[in-house]
């Protein structure tokens, strides 16, 4: 897995400094840049794939973010975009 590519492909999510507060926008960037990361990388994607590059980018995007909350926020958001992709991967052959 490209952790830079996936990085890049959930900036658009990350950038905006509300990213983690659950605001229907967030979520709603959230769930794009999950879609891009299942087109452009194929699913599914493991969450430790996810968590680093969660970290990471806000880390570069927000310096400053406690350790303990973004650790916490990242693990959490990083199950759920695991789950996803494993549900688009198990279900993708029931589309045509």
């Amino acid at each position: 897995m490209d952790i830079h590519e996936l990085k890049t492909i959930l900036d658009p999510w990350l950038r905006v400094d509300t990213w983690h507060t659950g605001h229907p926008l967030d979520e709603e960037r959230f769930h794009k840049a999950l879609h891009s990361a299942f087109v452009r990388l194929n699913t599914p994607i493991a969450h430790e794939y996810f968590k680093t590059a969660i970290i990471e980018q806000v880390n570069q995007r927000h310096p400053g973010f406690a350790p303990d909350f973004l650790e916490k926020e990242a693990d959490e958001l990083a199950l759920t975009a695991e789950r996803i992709s494993y549900y688009v991967h198990n279900t993708a052959a029931l589309v045509t």
